[in-house]
């Protein structure tokens, strides 16, 4: 059992930049004792993790909500890190949270598209510089197709190929096992290979990377 001097040792280190070898455990501890200064060092070490993930697999749907689902992210995080049991799998489990969180999103615009009076292409686009035109083309192409994929697919695809995640952590992520990440990622690329072959800028694109060529 730690004593009180290395219970206050532990979160000495933890204000400390760079001490991520012994951060996550101290960390975790002072989330289990509900600790002030625990759930702002949750935020400050995760908050970029989380607005990565809600980006990608988001996209062009995210608009102005980025703030108040950061803040959900790490509402619900805090509320469930009592299910979480090994410090080293404390990055696994805020992205979980955070896909977890960008898909109830999904869901809910969604639920609220019969409200809307324009067309998805006239939404205002979050601005972007230093991008070259084309690029920025092809991600909104990419992303218009995304949505049209159910949000599991949509997941899955973004975390395997947009955020580059290996099989093993997109199953984490999703909490699933991975024969099912395998299932559903073979379905996302199927489906979203076939879409984009009708799209002559995407299918330019896919076809000079050989990913998707058959």
């Amino acid at each position: 059992m730690s004593t009180a001097r290395e219970k206050r040792d532990a979160r000495a280190r933890l204000r400390l930049v760079g001490e991520r070898e012994v951060d996550d455990a101290a960390l975790l501890e002072g989330l289990r004792a509900g600790e002030a200064w625990a759930r702002e060092a949750l935020f400050d070490r995760y908050a970029a993790l989380v607005e990565r993930t809600l980006r990608r697999v988001l996209g062009r749907e995210l608009h102005t909500e980025l703030s108040d689902l950061i803040h959900d992210c790490f509402v619900e995080a805090l509320g469930s890190v009592a299910r979480l049991r090994e410090p080293a799998a404390m990055p696994g489990f805020v992205r979980s949270v955070a896909v977890n969180v960008a898909k109830k999103s999904i869901r809910a615009r969604r639920a609220r598209r019969w409200l809307r009076f324009w067309e998805p292409a006239a939404m205002p686009e979050a601005p972007v510089t230093d991008c070259d035109p084309a690029v920025r083309d092809a991600y909104a192409r990419t992303y218009a197709l995304l949505e049209r994929l159910g949000d599991e697919d949509r997941v899955v695809f973004v975390l395997r190929h947009v955020e580059g995640l290996e099989l093993t952590e997109v199953a984490e992520a999703c909490g699933v096992s991975l024969a099912t990440i395998k299932r559903r990622l073979a379905r996302a690329d199927s489906r979203f290979a076939a879409a984009a072959a009708h799209d002559p800028a995407l299918r330019a694109w896919l076809e000079e990377g050989g990913r998707w060529t058959t």
